[in-house]
């Protein structure tokens, strides 16, 4: 145990040396000369006591989502067949205006 004539034992905040302060002041490292202030650091305020772990439920296991790995490529071909299946669609619909409308045609000039 220290002595009380040695004063608080402290360590040097620029040379990290442990020395006793001998209750003198200003304090002064013995290695490195450097000067030592004293501050106070206020107490925080009382912390909550921890939870037991015991008194909250537990709840089921959640199952990790686990999302499919899909490939740009295969997308992209999908993307351009649907766009040319929806061009093939629009070209026949053009195609069968184009004989209805030629059809009406021939049956007015009869």
């Amino acid at each position: 145990m220290a002595k009380a004539e040695l004063g608080v034992k402290r360590r040097c905040l620029t040379c990290a040396t442990a020395f006793y302060d001998l209750n003198r002041l200003p304090i002064v490292c013995p290695k490195c000369a450097a000067a030592f202030q004293v501050v106070e650091v206020l107490r925080s305020a009382a912390r909550r006591p921890a939870y037991h772990s015991a008194t909250f439920a537990r709840s089921a296991p959640v199952a990790p989502v686990i999302e499919p790995i899909v490939d740009d490529v295969l997308l992209s071909t999908a993307d351009e067949e649907e766009d040319s299946a929806a061009d093939e669609e629009e070209d026949r619909i053009e195609e069968v205006l184009e004989e209805v409308e030629a059809a009406v045609v021939e049956t007015a000039t009869e």
